[in-house]
């Protein structure tokens, strides 16, 4: 998951299943429905050679929906061809290709990482932005928040995942339920008559119930951090209780301000709390979880369909599981990471974002091709194609049996709230918890390490 503690591993963030795509998005026949709505601009419709250029990280599933979305794009523009610059995100060849492609000023659209609201601290902190944040601050990026078909998205995801100064520098279509997400198997629960826990304690009692007849109830890659996903869901939900979601970016940077002001720590009452619930919830984990890998647990946890009812890992590895266990009748939650249902909602991290530099070569077709993208058919192939959580609001998650929890809990879904900044030169320890240190996971109590994560953070603050 994407923690300070335990960032999820690149492989597994970038990997989405290749669902075919229904054949309508080749034939064109109810993409070009509607395409007027991305004309207008001086390059659509004219006979003059144009060619638009896309950079997309490689993503099976992602990469083969946007070919055939382009091959639909070219056949309503005559003269206009679609470029697809992709490459892999490991061993820095998708930076390696992005540097290329903005420094010859020759993408239109580009996929970026969502910045989020952590990647723009305050001029005092002294703090430069990186990634996606650093082309935004320095104004090399298009504000989208007027055009069309922004209208299609939330507001509110997009201004968290990429507004700044009151702009909307890009279209955050891709997001996913990462920290306390949980995977379960329907039909060992039933086994048990045991229902989708909605509290905290209720989520405990199971897996003590379950452990008691001889089953391991819990079952993540620890090896990679996955565990972590308790710790982190538990902290969203306690600081985000009773806190309508539009607020998420102001609770993050209400609580980094305090953290770099001093008057908020890491050894604070509430995240000593967070990490003595997290440790009942770790007594029922594999054993040997210290020892999994995330590229292997889906296949894994798939593979026992009598044992391990939970497994913690993001909702982005559906199809994952799926390959590795065809009959199993799988289903997914949020962990209740407090005793008040009410406050026990689904956390979002935001993704993949189209951006449109502004030197773009052409920008008015760069602007038909997301209208494009956003028309809600398109829109919902893309859903199919990456298995993300839909950031419209109009369209919903795709159809899959797993789903039906998501579908029926988005409505107060909030986004998931960022780390406090870190100062330049802090060490790992000033970001959080060193989860694989502390007890049951590792050896260190809980006081010992979050008194090591507050004294790590003020002594980068000097």
């Amino acid at each position: 998951m994407d923690t300070p503690t335990s960032p999820r591993p690149a492989a597994a963030r970038r990997r989405t299943p290749a669902v075919p795509l229904v054949a309508a998005v080749a034939a064109g026949a109810c993409l070009v429905t509607g395409l007027t709505a991305c004309g207008g601009g001086s390059d659509s419709g004219s006979a003059e050679k144009v060619t638009l250029t896309i950079g997309q990280w490689t993503n099976p599933g992602a990469i083969e929906f946007t070919k055939q979305l382009n091959a639909a794009f070219e056949k309503a523009h005559p003269g206009v061809t679609v470029k697809l610059q992709q490459a892999p995100t490991a061993n820095g060849a998708w930076q390696q290709l992005t540097s290329s492609m903005l420094q010859s000023k020759s993408v239109d659209v580009l996929a970026q990482f969502a910045p989020t609201q952590q990647g723009f601290a305050p001029s005092y902190t002294n703090l430069k932005p990186g990634g996606a944040a650093a082309l935004v601050a320095a104004g090399q990026l298009v504000d989208l928040k007027d055009q069309p078909f922004m209208k299609n998205y939330d507001p509110t995801m997009q201004q968290a995942a990429v507004g700044y100064n009151g702009g909307i520098y890009g279209v955050m279509a891709a997001e996913y339920v990462s920290a306390g997400s949980v995977w379960y198997k329907k039909d060992l629960l039933a086994k048990y008559n045991m229902q989708v826990p909605k509290t905290y304690q209720e989520f405990l009692d199971d897996c003590a119930a379950l452990k008691a007849k001889g089953i391991t109830p819990i079952f993540a890659a620890g090896k990679d951090g996955m565990h972590a996903g308790v710790w982190h869901g538990i902290m969203n939900q306690t600081l985000m209780a009773g806190r309508p979601g539009a607020d998420s970016v102001k609770v993050s940077t209400d609580r980094a301000t305090a953290f770099w002001q001093k008057t908020q720590s890491w050894a604070d009452p509430v995240y000593k709390d967070i990490s003595e619930q997290y440790q009942k919830a770790m007594v029922y984990l594999e054993p040997a979880a210290a020892g999994v890998a995330q590229q292997t647990a889906p296949g894994a946890w798939a593979s026992k369909p009598d044992d391990f009812p939970f497994l913690l890992d993001g909702s982005w590895d559906g199809a994952t599981i799926q390959q590795a266990g065809p009959k199993l009748n799988l289903g997914f939650f949020m962990l209740p990471g407090t005793n008040d249902p009410a406050a026990n909602r689904v956390v979002i991290k935001p993704d993949l974002t189209w951006v449109v530099p502004t030197s773009a070569p052409h920008k008015d077709l760069a602007m038909q091709w997301l209208e494009f993208f956003s028309q809600p058919d398109n829109y919902k192939k893309w859903l199919e194609a990456t298995g993300s959580i839909s950031t419209q609001p109009a369209v919903q998650n795709t159809g899959l049996p797993w789903m039906d929890w998501l579908n029926s809990h988005m409505s107060d879904s909030f986004v998931a709230l960022t780390v406090p900044w870190a100062p330049a030169g802090a060490s790992t320890d000033a970001a959080g918890p060193d989860l694989y240190k502390m007890a049951p996971i590792g050896n260190d109590s809980v006081d010992t390490i979050l008194t090591r994560s507050a004294g790590a953070y003020q002594k980068a603050l000097g």
